[in-house]
């Protein structure tokens, strides 16, 4: 599904280069939850920013669905992959209403039967037509995240981009959205790739992760191998010990 291949990015000035990835390499199976996870500056969300087209100018290859995205125009990506934000009333429009929310992707792709995806994408969410009419700050942080997902499932994608979709939220709601995501994968067979650098949620929710430190793969395990401490590097051993010291 997802084919990453050597691939490197560095941000230049006119002064000096920062190298923000390091030849990555990365193979990611239809149907599968694959998560990213280190501390911040480890480069896990620049992959995915270099999957949605927010990123320009990366060496390697990368390949959907075994075609590159090198040429693919954002609307092109849009067709296959969408994404969940870290800060759902970031990534709301704070002056629109829920149903203009929901109705601006299906505008653009010149979508029939609006109404009617709207509802269903808001029922596959945990939420109701009464939603419709409000706005995001009258909703909870929970339910603001709730309707980021249904826009990112009413286009009917196959693969789906969650950049820390659970880290802004309160621990008690975190769960919730995380079995959301998971039954929404199961129902619609979704491929994540999921970024956090908390690997309690990763263990949660991917089947593997890769785990990066200074914009580099150093170790990709399985969860299971994850669960039972059958890791191999130092990092995501001192990782797997902070997880299980917050607990």
């Amino acid at each position: 599904m997802i084919s990453i291949d050597s691939l490197s990015f560095k941000i230049s000035s006119l002064t000096k280069s920062k190298r923000i990835l390091s030849n990555i390499n990365l193979n990611i199976e239809r149907g599968e939850a694959f998560g990213l996870v280190g501390e911040s500056g480890s480069g896990k969300t620049s992959i995915l920013k270099c999957l949605a087209g927010q990123f320009q100018g990366w060496e390697g290859t990368i390949h959907v669905q075994g075609k590159s995205i090198a040429k693919a125009s954002l609307k092109e990506r849009s067709n296959t992959m969408q994404m969940v934000f870290q800060d759902p009333y970031g990534a709301l429009h704070p002056r629109h209403t829920i149903r203009k929310i929901l109705n601006e992707p299906l505008v653009i792709k010149g979508l029939q039967n609006k109404e009617e995806r709207i509802v269903e994408a808001l029922e596959q969410v945990g939420l109701d037509e009464t939603f419709l009419s409000r706005y995001p700050h009258q909703i909870s942080g929970g339910q603001r995240q709730r309707v980021a997902i249904a826009r990112a499932i009413i286009l009917d994608p196959d693969i789906i981009l969650l950049d820390e979709p659970t880290s802004a939220l309160d621990v008690s709601v975190q769960a919730e959205i995380l079995n959301l995501l998971a039954n929404l994968r199961a129902r619609h067979n979704l491929t994540y790739l999921m970024v956090s650098h908390d690997l309690g949620v990763i263990a949660h929710l991917c089947d593997r992760v890769a785990v990066m430190k200074a914009g580099e793969v150093v170790e990709v395990v399985t969860r299971e191998e994850l669960m039972e401490g059958n890791i191999a590097h130092p990092y995501t051993q001192t990782l797997l010990q902070h997880a299980f010291s917050r607990e």
